[in-house]
């Protein structure tokens, strides 16, 4: 029983193997961006996807889709966000060969998924399945990497959203909430640890640790219950560099 597990197991490396699934994949020489608010209750989340904007546009990624929920700020270049026109959206101009594929959503989150306030057809959340879904369809089999921030964020990294070329970084556990969504805050911690962190990270996974230990140091000050940011490294992207 023993061998005949091991040589079953050999057989599926070397048919992963030949697949590409679990090599690691070059560093892409540009980025296709998404940048999504799903909640205009606080200005925190409208001022972290501007702020990533201006982060990747000083990188020279382009394009950079903004969404925001906000209709007082709708323009042609900054729709409302809904899970159909992010994901036709992204649809519409894919990552290109050789390019990576960043989506980054910020709002309030709840156990099945993250808040999507104006998507009254995906009942006002965007579920892991639904963005496995996009990001099949929009980033294929492009380095890809999707950072959620939401309280109960890391119910998105799960075997439906996992994939051997994604990088999944969310705020906090499946069962934990994340701070600094108030009036009083530019961003949330999660966010602002993430933005301050940036320049000096080499990788994402040196960004996440990173995150992490900001995140911690902001929730022990205040003493909040520990959110627990989650993440996931796809065997072919784990060491994945920033733009």
């Amino acid at each position: 029983m023993k061998r005949s597990v091991t040589l079953l197991v050999a057989t599926l490396a070397l048919t992963m193997a030949a697949h590409g699934y679990g090599q690691p994949m070059d560093a892409p020489n540009g980025w296709r961006a998404i940048a999504v608010a799903g909640d205009d209750s606080a200005e925190v989340f409208d001022n972290a996807v501007t702020k990533m904007g201006v982060i990747l546009a000083a990188r020279g990624v382009a394009p950079i889709n903004r969404f925001t929920s906000d209709p007082m700020l709708t323009r042609p270049a900054l729709p409302l966000a809904t899970a159909a026109a992010i994901s036709e959206t992204l649809a519409a101009a894919p990552a290109k060969a050789g390019e990576g594929c960043l989506f980054f959503i910020t709002s309030h989150g709840g156990r099945n998924g993250v808040l999507l306030r104006d998507d009254l057809a995906s009942k006002f959340v965007l579920t892991p399945a639904t963005l496995a879904r996009m990001l099949d369809r929009g980033c294929g089999k492009a380095p890809t990497v999707a950072i959620v921030s939401a309280c109960f964020s890391g119910v998105f990294v799960s075997d439906v959203t996992k994939a051997p070329n994604r990088i999944i970084l969310t705020a906090a556990r499946p069962d934990r909430t994340s701070f600094g969504c108030g009036h009083e805050e530019q961003f949330t911690y999660f966010d602002g640890c993430m933005f301050q962190a940036w320049p000096d990270a080499k990788n994402w996974r040196g960004l996440f640790q990173a995150i992490k230990a900001c995140v911690l140091r902001k929730e022990d000050a205040l003493h909040f219950r520990h959110s627990e940011p989650q993440a996931y490294f796809g065997a072919a992207v784990k060491d994945l560099g920033l733009p």
